[in-house]
């Protein structure tokens, strides 16, 4: 398979289109970040129930993130991104009907919950999808403008734009608004990477082999997609755990003491970085590593 080596500042243009679909789909992701939490209380419900819907959500994330890579390999990235896409519609129509429409607390944790397997099958296919299209040395700055689309989508404009359609269309209406975002990021997505190419060596295994492909997933556990599914899930499990006995103020200061324990505990973590020069001493010499 060859490598398109055009790039802009590190963006290979070949995905250029596959960048603003992440950025489309993640925006419409990330408009419930901001008042879904706050919505859920305001149908009669406890910010404790509110608490584990996000909990709920977070685990999923993290099992969906933990085996996502996986399948990407063994499907290609475009089929698992499909997957992702229509389980993210089809559970947040749902979600929106018979979850919130109804303030029914046991559907919203059913399909709250089964749509947070979505978005990492999508998301992180498209992670797969960079690193067999790109060289090496240029996956790292590839690899950057992923989580800089991805930032932008659900840390700004997923942010920023219900602020301005709540007061206009509530609360539903923008969630509604989000299916619109995710449709077209879905479909841009698809139709964009129709020829990008994969490896399809993992596509000819047998069923038994493709298990146990999935079951070496496991060791996936200690890589940054899975870690970052798991914050998702930690820090909602926190606030359920806390908020019955502290108030919300104690919520965060159980936040900002883990903000700094992982302040001090970072300048301890040596980790190789390839192509940078390490300089040991060993007997007296000093040895360049790389």
């Amino acid at each position: 398979m060859s490598l398109n080596n055009k790039q802009w500042l590190g963006l290979p243009l070949s995905l250029v289109w596959g960048y603003i679909a992440i950025a489309v789909f993640m925006t419409g992701d990330g408009f419930e970040l901001a008042f879904l939490s706050h919505y859920i209380k305001a149908l009669g419900f406890t910010p404790a129930e509110a608490s584990f819907a996000f909990t709920l959500y977070g685990l999923a994330a993290a099992l969906s993130a933990w085996i996502s890579g996986v399948v990407a390999e063994i499907i290609t990235p475009q089929k698992t991104m499909l997957i992702g896409f229509v389980l993210w519609c089809v559970f947040h129509v749902l979600f929106l009907v018979f979850g919130l429409g109804q303030a029914n607390y046991a559907l919203i944790l059913l399909f709250y919950g089964i749509r947070g397997l979505a978005y990492p099958l999508f998301l992180y296919a498209f992670i797969v999808a960079i690193v067999h299209n790109v060289r090496s040395d240029s996956t790292s700055a590839a690899l950057g403008w992923f989580w800089a689309v991805y930032s932008i989508g659900i840390g700004v404009f997923g942010s920023y734009i219900p602020s301005f359609t709540i007061p206009h269309i509530g609360e539903m209406g923008t969630l509604w608004l989000a299916l619109a975002f995710c449709v077209t990021g879905g479909i841009i997505a698809l139709v964009s990477m129709r020829k990008v190419e994969t490896p399809r060596h993992m596509q000819t295994l047998s069923t038994r082999e493709k298990f146990a492909e999935l079951g070496r997933a496991a060791t996936l556990l200690y890589t940054n997609r899975s870690i970052a599914g798991l914050s998702n899930f930690l820090a909602p499990a926190i606030a359920v755990v806390l908020l019955p006995w502290f108030s919300t103020l104690g919520v965060v200061i159980a936040y900002t003491a883990l903000y700094v324990v992982a302040f001090i505990l970072c300048p301890f973590i040596r980790v190789e970085q390839p192509g940078f020069v390490r300089q040991e001493t060993c007997k007296g010499e000093t040895v360049g590593i790389s």
